[in-house]
């Protein structure tokens, strides 16, 4: 199993060769999700810029994404439980940043993230947001199979 550090590393990496915040999320969990990186390219590739529309942060909707295959929604028991753990991981991120909106979070001067993401990506405004998303997935992940 692959630490948070590893899978902020990965995120890193995908963001500095130009793929954009939902895809460097998604890639960071393609051992758990089962997708090939061509799939995780091409499932997240609308989440950049906020929907490319400064909507939605594309790090927010690829960690739901990641939520979604791990828990998906098959049936309504599923879903009312889907929508609930997607209200969590949104709750978390908004928590953290005081925002949702891709627009609103990039007019944030001094954005802070979690300790990794800090430390990794310091300097890099989506950078941290998409490894701040990645801890509070890994954070999510581990506190929902404790459960």
């Amino acid at each position: 199993m692959m630490t948070k550090r590893e899978r902020v590393e990965i995120a890193m990496h995908s963001h500095k060769k130009g793929n954009n915040c939902g895809q460097s999320v998604l890639l960071a969990f393609q051992d758990l999700t089962g997708l090939t990186e061509e799939q995780c390219l091409g499932i997240a590739t609308g989440f950049g810029g906020g929907m490319r529309c400064g909507s939605i942060c594309g790090a927010l909707s690829g960690a739901i994404a990641v939520l979604g295959t791990q828990y998906p929604a098959t049936d309504g028991v599923s879903k009312k439980r889907s929508v609930g753990l997607t209200k969590g991981m949104v709750d978390r991120f908004r928590d953290q940043f005081g925002y949702l909106n891709c627009r609103e979070l990039l007019a944030v001067k001094d954005i802070h993230g979690t300790p990794i993401a800090e430390e990794l990506m310091h300097g890099d405004h989506c950078g941290t947001m998409i490894g701040t998303a990645v801890e509070l997935l890994c954070d999510y992940l581990d506190e929902l199979k404790e459960a």
